[in-house]
């Protein structure tokens, strides 16, 4: 999370500090990494020692196989991933082979499954033949002119060419996730399946089945609509729509310039409305509206376009917890991370699981949105009028 910093001490910090420690942990951290035994000799006692020393927390850890060929796949070889299709969307990671590594993991354990690697004219000629030989679909987009706020547009068309592909091959369902992210669990597809039967749409004339997505680091509880895309399920119409929303027209640099208004108020809702439970973001600041509007995140423009275009205008002026609660409640699903087992490289700190039950960053998460299913009461009907169809991506 966010914590104002002072400018000096954070360049001396990572100017100074941060190549100094990596200079003198790299020769544990190599011995460390060499076997299992000294792994026990050297990194246990390292974590026991700082559990020990440390007057505020105690310190877990999570390990996952580089080599996809040591996982356990428990399916059997045949067509019973028919239908349903991965996409995986963005540059290639060709760094220890991880998005070919990917897609073969994803082809043991989704027998029958369609894997589609979305990616930019350009991309690694080496990874592209091997996907490829593994039984990948490889399709390769022209970057927009536009590319929004923090690349959302290219966010937004490699998905899009990715479930276009992926229905015109037949399939019903699509995961969407990242060629630099990695879903280690091997039995998402049926959970991500079985939820979406377990809890079935809240107005299937609008919305026939709902969307999944993940918990931690990517669903926000005080942010209006604040729901990531690093991994999203759902049926393949829907997310086809998801991901044809209006696109963004704000300059690439956005978020770089307003960083620090957007980590401000990140940091002040997170730490202070999560001690009061069931609050709201408009009772920390009166032009709540205005800010949110001005500091938009790429994901939250994402979920609140579609929501906006597909079941209910949002206008200003709106309630947009009372919109977003509406949202999860009866058209969306939050699983919860631990179960699906995202590994990201690209950012290291969506690894660490220090807050996973303490909520300190108002995360949402199943349980939370379990409560929203069953005791949330919308303050208004969010349905869309036969009116507004047409001109349905004007709202936001």
């Amino acid at each position: 999370m966010y914590r104002p910093a002072n400018k000096a001490l954070k360049e001396i910090a990572e100017k100074v500090i941060d190549p100094a420690i990596r200079f003198f942990n790299f020769p544990l951290a190599y011995l460390a990494g060499r076997s299992e035994s000294m792994e026990k000799a050297i990194l246990r006692p390292v974590i026991k020692s700082y559990t020990n020393q440390s007057k505020d927390w105690i310190i877990q850890y999570t390990k996952l196989p580089k080599d996809v060929e040591k996982i356990p796949v428990e399916w059997p070889d045949d067509d019973g991933f028919a239908g349903y299709a991965i996409i995986l969307q963005g540059p290639v990671r060709t760094e220890e082979n991880f998005t070919v590594e990917t897609v073969k993991y994803y082809k043991r354990c989704y027998p029958g499954a369609t894997i589609i690697v979305s990616t930019w004219i350009g991309a690694d000629t080496a990874a592209k033949a091997a996907a490829k030989k593994l039984g990948a679909v490889w399709i390769e987009s022209e970057p927009p002119q536009v590319r929004g706020a923090g690349n959302v547009n290219m966010q937004l068309d490699s998905s899009l060419a990715g479930m276009k592909r992926a229905k015109s091959l037949g399939c019903r369902y699509a995961m969407k996730t990242r060629t630099d992210q990695r879903i280690y669990a091997n039995d998402v597809l049926q959970y991500f399946r079985n939820l979406q039967e377990m809890f079935p749409s809240g107005d299937p004339g609008i919305m026939p089945q709902r969307l999944v997505y993940i918990s931690r680091g990517s669903a926000y509880r005080y942010f209006p609509f604040f729901l990531g895309d690093f991994v999203v399920f759902g049926a393949m119409d829907e997310m086809i729509k998801l991901y044809s929303v209006k696109r963004d027209d704000r300059p690439n640099d956005f978020h770089k310039v307003r960083i620090e208004e957007e980590g401000q108020l990140n940091y002040e809702i997170g730490e202070k409305l999560e001690v009061k439970c069931d609050s709201s973001p408009y009772e920390l600041y009166p032009d709540f509206e205005e800010r949110f509007y001005n500091l938009m995140y790429s994901e939250i423009r994402i979920s609140l376009q579609f929501f906006s275009e597909n079941i209910c205008p949002v206008r200003r002026g709106d309630d947009l917890m009372d919109a977003y609660y509406t949202y999860l409640k009866k058209y969306a699903i939050i699983a919860d991370v631990e179960k699906v087992l995202p590994y990201f490289p690209k950012y290291p700190w969506y690894a660490r699981r220090g807050f996973n039950e303490f909520n300190a960053v108002g995360k949402m998460d199943f349980k939370k949105w379990m409560e929203l299913y069953l005791h949330y009461q919308p303050k208004k009907d969010w349905v869309r009028s036969a009116d507004t169809v047409e001109n349905r991506k004007e709202f936001v």
